[in-house]
Order: structure tokens, then sequence, then C-alpha cells
């Protein structure tokens, strides 16, 4: 079986899914772009792709994200299936969040998205550029 992209120089896959004129929930980009919704969600992921944490563990990880937004996401990660949520029994009671191999799937898919802006110039970079600029030039 070849890949989907093959004999197409778009990338775009061979599948009538791909030839909508308005975004669907069927399109698997959309799917795949409401799992990833929400800011910290990628980081998030990437602190689980490294393995199991606790609540506490991940509130370590990445000290600037609200216990709020932390307690959001692992909920909503958890209703899309990229996240499993496992509660042990004990007092006090100790939950580990894992990715479930769906969300391990999504690894090579941050890493795309890694690649691809890391080509990319920086908007603060720019701004800078622009503003340093000479006045009567664009940089």
């Amino acid at each position: 079986m070849t890949h989907p992209t093959v004999g197409h120089p778009t990338g775009l896959p061979d599948d009538p899914r791909a030839e909508v004129a308005a975004p669907t929930p069927e399109c698997p980009v959309e799917i795949t772009l409401a799992a990833l919704h929400g800011r910290w969600t990628t980081l998030i992921i990437r602190e689980l792709l490294r393995g199991a944490h606790s609540y506490t563990e991940l509130r370590a990880a990445l000290p600037a994200l609200s216990d709020k937004v932390l307690s959001d996401r692992l909920s909503h990660l958890t209703e899309t299936g990229v996240v499993h949520r496992d509660r042990h029994p004990a007092w006090p009671p100790r939950v580990r969040y894992t990715l479930t191999p769906n969300g391990h799937r999504l690894g090579p898919v941050l890493q795309a998205l890694w690649d691809w802006g890391a080509q990319q110039p920086s908007p603060v970079a720019e701004a800078v550029n622009k503003s340093e600029a000479p006045p009567g030039t664009y940089k």
C-alpha cells in the first residue's frame, strides 16, 4: 500500500474529505486541531511524552500554567482520548496522567509543527529588525 500523498504534488491526500469547501467535524485535520485546542496543550503533551506525571509534577514542569487551565486541559485531553487518567485508590488518592497510544501518535505531529515553525522568521525578531531599519527602508 502506498502512502495517501503519493502521486499528489501538493501533499494532499486522495480522500474525499480533503475536497470540502469549508471545515467539517469529520475532517482529520480539524479533529487533530480540536485535540490540540487551547494554549498550553502542546506543552502538557510534551511533558507526557516524557512519561507519566502526577498533577503536581505537571504543575512543577510548567510553573506559569494556572491550576484552572491545567485542570481544563487535562480534562479536555482525557475526553478526546489523548490522555489516560489513572486513579490509584489510597489515602490520599494518587492520580497519574499518561498518554494513550493515540496520544503518543501526536509526538511526530508536534515534531512536524516544531520543524516547520523553526524554519520561519520569528515575529519578534521581524518586529525588532523593522524598528531598527532606517526611515524609508523596509527590512
